[in-house]
């Protein structure tokens, strides 16, 4: 597997975890309203993982978690990320 594109996500694996990080204790939460974003080096502040996490966190609105797992975890399928990444 190639490091720079960890598990077909584009990025290194290092930085991959930091992000996986970020998106977990959204995966089961009932209001993302109360969650902590994780802080993040410099070169992932403006990753699309972390703006759609913004956006969950804000809205509550799933699609957004959605996205932000794709970005791990890239699938057409609706949450088809979870069950790997969860795993």
């Amino acid at each position: 597997m190639d490091d720079d594109n960890y598990c077909n996500s584009g990025l290194n694996e290092t930085d991959w975890k930091i992000l996986r990080d970020v998106i977990w204790p959204f995966i089961h939460t009932k209001d993302p309203k109360k969650v902590e974003i994780l802080n993040v080096p410099e070169r992932l502040l403006n990753h699309p993982l972390m703006n759609y996490i913004r956006q969950y966190k804000e809205t509550g609105n799933e699609n957004y978690l959605d996205m932000a797992g794709k970005c791990l975890i890239p699938t057409t399928e609706p949450f088809g990320w979870y069950v790997p990444l969860t795993k």
